[in-house]
């Protein structure tokens, strides 16, 4: 970084000297065709033996002759011209340089090689100039020295012209020494011009060789930079200051750049690992958290893929497709499951049907033997009312009213059998629960087991009591009788064997509720021996269009 930048300050200050002696060389220009004007020649010759008018008159031809050269160029100060014996004898100009300034810049000029010098001068009014000073040979004999001729131009002005607006960074100074180590120009306020400016042993590696180098040196405590360039024109040196500090801060800089970019590439580097951990991660939770949902038989959870086409969206959709070909297979189950319910059941009511024809038709028989025809008549007639509901009627729920309808033409007939043994009584609590659907016949196997139990009571009437009513949305069907009851458990390990149609009509009943309904609902059977028995049946109130209506 160092040597870069010192190899940048050697191009910029060459640049710089090049733009010196550019500005240089049209002074020392107009310097020659000062000289060889043959008017000058011929007042110089005769600059002893001329009045006071004549030197007015040849200032006023001069002026004529050289006027236009001479203000074509705006920071000239002054234009003199002196005689051998440094006496004044031509002066275009508006400021004068006191002490022995012009006498030392002629005397500056034997001890360089050639005829004319460049040094520094401090005008009266204190303001910095630049001269050049040059010995006036006569045109005829090289060897005479006819006066010395004297250009001053404005330092600021040249400085600005030339090198102003180089810019070294921050606290880096430009200035032009002479070989004497004197400052002529200086574009920083810092660097007084007519003077020596800090260590000479800095000058004297300047001054070594005259060459364009660099190096490194304390000045003021500090380490510096130092860059110069050799302007051979004018035997100057024009010399760069560089703080070592602005240069350790460029590196600083780069130092501190490349740590938020560190930074930045870490942040950056985190942010996708995240972001690759994420994507991998997040899916086999949903995997996982789908599984989960699987296993509980959730399975109308879906978890779509968003037509990811990587390996996890791809396993799921191929769990998807399990899912689906699952529900699928449960649904058939289902079905055939439903459709085997029904089968038992039209068996069950097989069996019922006739067993149930050849006990009435076999009660009718005896009653046609012991009484009258009303009871026959009675008795045929709830038994084509039966019949026709059982047969005829095909649908399996049916209001509670054809269901309450059915039980007491039940009764009829049962009485038929049994005489006045047992009294059948049906209440309802609400109006509006007489249209509330039921499977069918699911009263009459309930109050058929009252009436077989208590038949071998003699002298003792059974009271059977039907109570509908309704709480919490739950329609409730209590079936209860004050007969001699039974042991449930007894009951339970022979029902299986039982061939009556008792046994039969409770085990269609359960069947049939839990086919219909489910689970909470279906049917509780207490009994105690010599306490009675009571049956209750929980179903959801529905209407006859099939919504639920929960009272």
């Amino acid at each position: 970084m160092s040597d870069k930048l010192s190899a940048f300050s050697l191009q910029v200050l060459s640049e710089s000297a090049v733009n010196v002696s550019r500005e240089l060389a049209q002074y020392e220009t107009l310097s020659e065709s000062i000289i060889v004007n043959k008017e000058i020649q011929s007042g110089l010759m005769q600059a002893d033996s001329m009045t006071d008018y004549e030197r007015n008159e040849f200032q006023t031809r001069i002026n004529n002759d050289l006027g236009e050269q001479v203000f074509r160029l705006s920071n000239l100060s002054n234009v003199v011209v002196l005689t051998e014996g440094l006496d004044p004898f031509y002066d275009m100009g508006y400021e004068w340089y006191p002490g022995s300034q012009i006498e030392d810049s002629i005397k500056r000029i034997n001890q360089f090689s050639g005829n004319m010098t460049w040094n520094y001068l401090r005008s009266n009014r204190g303001t910095d100039k630049i001269a050049l000073s040059r010995v006036i040979f006569s045109a005829d004999n090289l060897n005479k020295k006819l006066g010395y001729l004297i250009i001053v131009i404005d330092g600021k002005v040249f400085t600005r012209n030339t090198y102003e607006h180089v810019d070294l960074g921050t606290g880096g100074k430009l200035y032009i020494v002479d070989g004497f180590g004197t400052v002529v120009s200086s574009a920083d306020p810092g660097i007084p011009q007519g003077t020596r400016y800090q260590q000479q042993d800095v000058f004297a590696k300047i001054v070594k060789g005259k060459t364009n180098q660099s190096f490194y040196t304390q000045m003021d405590d500090k380490k510096v930079l130092v860059t110069n360039t050799y302007i051979r024109s004018a035997d100057w040196y024009m010399v760069g200051l560089i703080p070592h500090s602005f240069i350790v801060s460029e590196l600083l800089a780069i130092r501190g750049n490349l740590l938020y970019i560190s930074v930045f590439i870490l942040l950056l580097t985190t942010i996708m690992a995240m972001w690759v951990y994420r994507s991998i991660i997040t899916p086999m939770r949903e995997l996982l958290q789908y599984a989960k949902h699987i296993k509980l038989g959730q399975l109308d959870f879906t978890l779509s893929s968003g037509n990811a086409s990587d390996e996890m969206g791809k396993l799921t959709d191929t769990i998807d497709q399990m899912v689906a070909r699952l529900k699928q297979l449960i649904y058939q189950v289902e079905i055939e499951q439903k459709a085997k319910r029904d089968a038992e059941l039209n068996m069950l009511q097989a069996q019922i049907n006739p067993h149930f024809l050849f006990n009435t038709l076999n009660s009718l028989r005896w009653s046609a033997m012991m009484s009258g025809n009303s009871i026959v008549e009675e008795g045929i007639a709830s038994l084509s009312e039966l019949l026709h509901n059982t047969i005829l009627d095909q649908e399996e729920m049916i209001p509670l009213r054809k269901e309450i309808d059915n039980l007491l033409h039940y009764a009829v007939i049962q009485r038929i059998r049994y005489g006045q043994s047992f009294d059948l009584n049906c209440i309802v609590e609400q109006e509006e629960l007489y249209e509330c659907l039921v499977p069918r016949f699911i009263l009459q196997p309930i109050v058929e087991n009252s009436i077989i139990h208590t038949g071998g009571i003699e002298g003792r009437m059974v009271q059977i009591s039907v109570r509908i009513s309704s709480e919490e949305g739950i329609l409730q069907l209590t079936v209860s009788d004050n007969g001699k009851g039974f042991d449930i458990k007894e009951v339970q390990l022979r029902r299986h064997s039982n061939n009556k149609l008792s046994g039969i009509g409770i085990v269609n009943v359960e069947e049939r509720i839990r086919m219909h309904v489910g689970e909470p609902y279906g049917m509780v059977t207490t009994s105690e021996p010599s306490k009675g028995t009571v049956t209750v049946i929980r179903l959801p109130l529905q209407r006859k269009e099939g919504e639920s209506d929960y009272v």
